[in-house]
């Protein structure tokens, strides 16, 4: 071992780091592929699955005995029946070195069959990581059941012990047979891989951990339908009276075999399709024979029944809060909670691209997220820090919805911001059911608040009426506002398509988009969402972050990634958030570090933030972002006079707008009715100038950009070339802004589909574009 020529070179030693590291490296990628439960060592089936991936390289004359016969010399080196790292690469040397093609060559292979997208199959596993994140409420909850363990029979390689098949296979078609053995084995329920054609048993190798906390979180195979066009659908359930339903489709099973007396092998998979669904998505033949014909609370099943999984703990039977029915939704007494779960905590490091020098000087901002003291559940407490390693801090002025800094261009490498925060899990829930100190106040609305958020073109609003309308889904006579808003999410959860370039040709219509042509990503959705909500005296809006957590660093092996979700305003309730991205498949925040949400920013800036940013940055728009020229216009055209009717108010607008009177008298009926007045009453000039300019505001074009403090919601900061702030407002002109890139967007951008050339940032923009290096940890509460 060692030594053999090949192509006129000796070969490296793969046990000796020095001579091929290279070479040494792309094998010991093979062994940690197929180490799929991350023991550091290689089971029977798991080498035999790195010798096929290896000698799928080499010419078809490979020996599947002679591969057997290695494993059997390195296990006896190794502990018991597995073989170590090291014993690995010893065995592995005479196969490698054996090889009759060119260092390079075997170099590039090796490399190639871990890539995790080499294969149609390592595709379809690739498409089911994006789809589980799409939405951040996609996962179940943890709802406190904990999910029976497996049954401990069908472990071997042999598949010789008998084992228990669950609802819909038990005596099903072989189809679902073999699908329920699919998932058994890619999520190390088995080791059992006899049934599966071997190639395709070496390409599952590296993906069976992320299967396997799938099914961590999701619960068991609890049943399994066969449809006659080809797909099999296997529901995952923590037990069998779970209101929480998890299913996966599978599609393009091609079997062989089945000749008498021999079981089906399967040589060919087409792909998975995850989606959280309800009980009621269940086959009801199947969801009862899951249950054992029995009712909720009731003894055993019938007798030939396949066994259920162990019935839930009595906690486990209540209803879960956020899958509450239509009539629940219009008639309990509801309440928001929020539940702190843990610390969550961003630090963001810079890097500029390309390579021009730093600036002399930057300004930078950082928002303070809002949290429960706010109304807003999501966050207990933020805090926003900036760190620079040795040295002078930053100076920092700290207003009320962002943190401003000067910051000198030579500290850029080795500054630091972070975002600590406690996440919560927020839910909906029945008054009586929630727990006091969970239970979040509902705020009062104040009617800038109010015009902010129910804001909209005339026309626009029209447009969805009607379109919600043609498709049923307009909102009934006395619909309590959750109950409507849970109805319209839950009408998206069917008939749409994840598509990122859709939204990237309809920019400018995002608010009608979804229900218009179907299909959109997550900005696309929730804006269609909010403003569906707007058009039927919802209040609401959209909110600007990152989701981030396991699952995502799973799907793209990034940290975070860029999202959308929505916030309404529920009468009685308060502010609820609810991701529409492809329906509504819970209402609240999920907290975990599995799959979670931060936002940064909503998409809408409030009148007292723009106040605030109008303090910093002065420009022509934003320096009298409450409509001080209006007010003193309206008190001048009446001295003394206090208050204005509807129809003084649209003359004065019309006078300082220079706006044709019924345009104006139009606005004044909006914000208006907005606001909450009524028609006859009197408003002071300085609360109509405040209303209007909250309405404004509230009509948002496009999501993260435009104001500075917006455009923070791209990456938790925004940096501007000039300053420093010693007080007094900055002329935006004399700023250059910065483009704010997370630094590893490629990988978010494959994983959500805009496919494109790698980008070179440093040329997309005039003036320096900052690179974003982000970390997450998860703390414990105190």
């Amino acid at each position: 071992v060692g030594g053999r020529p090949r192509g006129g070179a000796p070969t490296a030693t793969l046990g000796d780091l020095a001579p091929d590291r290279e070479l040494r490296a792309a094998v010991l990628g093979v062994f940690r592929w197929c180490d799929a439960d991350g023991d550091g060592a290689l089971s029977e089936a798991e080498f035999a699955a790195a010798q096929r991936l290896v000698a799928e390289l080499c010419p078809d004359d490979f020996n599947e005995s002679a591969a057997a016969a290695a494993f059997r010399k390195a296990a006896e080196v190794g502990e018991g029946s597995f073989v170590s790292e090291s014993d690995f690469l010893a065995s592995m040397q005479e196969l490698v070195d054996a090889l009759p093609i060119p260092r390079r060559d075997l170099l590039r292979g090796l490399l190639r069959q871990t890539s995790g997208r080499s294969t149609r199959f390592d595709k379809s596993v690739s498409d089911l990581k994006a789809a589980l994140v799409r939405n951040v409420s996609n996962l179940p909850e943890d709802d406190g059941t904990v999910p029976a363990a497996p049954a401990d029979l069908w472990r071997t390689a042999t598949g010789r012990n008998q084992f228990p098949l669950p609802a819909g296979a038990a005596g099903g078609p072989p189809m679902a047979r073999v699908a329920f053995q699919i998932l058994q084995y890619l999520a190390m329920r088995t080791e059992d891989a006899s049934f599966i054609e071997g190639q395709l048993a070496a390409q599952m190798m590296g993906h069976r951990q992320m299967f396997k906390q799938m099914l961590d979180m999701c619960g068991e195979v609890c049943g399994v339908h066969a449809d006659p066009g080809g797909t099999v659908d296997i529901f995952l359930m923590k037990s069998p009276w779970a209101e929480q339903v998890f299913r996966v489709r599978v599609s393009g099973l091609r079997l062989a075999g089945g000749a008498p007396g021999l079981p089906e092998s399967l040589v060919g998979l087409g792909g998975f399709e995850p989606a959280p669904v309800e009980p009621s998505d269940v086959p009801p033949a199947l969801l009862a024979q899951i249950r054992g014909a029995t009712p909720e609370g009731a003894g055993a099943p019938s007798a030939g029944a396949p066994p259920p999984l162990a019935p839930p703990s009595p906690a486990a039977l209540a209803r879960q809060s956020s899958l509450l029915d239509e009539g629940e939704l219009q008639s309990l007494d509801l309440a928001l909670t929020a539940s702190p779960t843990a610390r969550h905590l961003f630090r963001i490091g810079f890097e500029l691209a390309g390579r021009a020098p730093p600036a002399p000087h930057y300004l930078l901002l950082a928002p303070r997220i809002k949290t429960r003291s706010a109304g807003h559940a999501r966050y207990a407490d933020h805090s926003v820090r900036l760190l620079r390693g040795g040295g002078v801090e930053p100076e920092t002025w700290p207003f009320g919805s962002f943190v401003l800094a000067n910051v000198r261009g030579r500290w850029l490498d080795r500054l630091a911001v972070e975002h600590e925060y406690t996440s919560c899990r927020v839910r909906v829930r029945p008054r009586a059911a929630a727990a006091p100190d969970e239970v979040v106040p509902c705020p009062e609305l104040s009617p800038e608040e109010r015009a902010a958020n129910l804001a909209g073109e005339p026309e626009q609003a029209s447009r969805l009426r009607a379109l919600l309308g043609s498709q049923g889904l307009q909102r009934r006579s006395q619909e309590r506002d959750v109950a409507f808003a849970v109805r319209l999410g839950r009408a998206l959860c069917h008939g749409y398509t994840y598509d990122v370039p859709a939204t990237q040709e309809n920019l400018q219509s995002l608010p009608t988009l979804v229900w218009e042509k179907r299909r959109g990503d997550c900005s696309a959705f929730n804006t269609g969402f909010v403003f569906a909500l707007r058009a039927f005296g919802v209040p609401a809006r959209v909110s600007l972050g990152f989701k981030y957590g396991k699952a995502v660093q799973q799907a793209c092996g990034a940290v975070a990634a860029p999202h959308a979700e929505a916030e309404f305003y529920a009468q009685g309730i308060g502010w609820i958030p609810a991701d529409a991205t492809l329906g509504i498949k819970r209402l609240g925040h999920e907290s975990s570090s599995m799959l979670s949400f931060v936002e940064w920013r909503p998409a809408v800036m409030s009148l007292g933030e723009a106040e605030e940013e109008a303090k910093v940055l002065a420009t022509g728009s934003s320096s009298d972002p409450a409509r001080e020229g209006l007010r003193r216009h309206l008190e001048q055209l009446r001295p003394g006079v206090e208050e204005f009717s509807l129809e003084e108010l649209a003359v004065g607008l019309s006078q300082t707008e220079g706006i044709p009177k019924d345009v104006a008298a139009r606005q004044t009926s909006q914000v208006f009715e907005c606001c909450g007045f009524k028609a006859s009453e009197a408003l002071s000039a300085r609360k109509f100038s405040r209303c209007l300019s909250a309405f404004n505001l509230g009509k948002f074009a496009d999501l993260g950009s435009g104001h500075a403090l917006a455009a923070t919601s791209k990456a938790g900061v925004k940096f501007y070339e000039g300053g420093p702030y010693t007080g007094s407002p900055l002329e935006a002109k004399l700023l250059r802004e910065n483009m704010m890139v997370q630094d590893d967007i490629d990988q978010v951008l494959d994983m959500v589909g805009d496919v494109k050339e790698r980008r070179d940032w440093s040329s997309m923009w005039p003036f320096g574009v900052f690179m974003c290096r982000y970390e997450f940890v998860e703390k414990p509460l105190p």
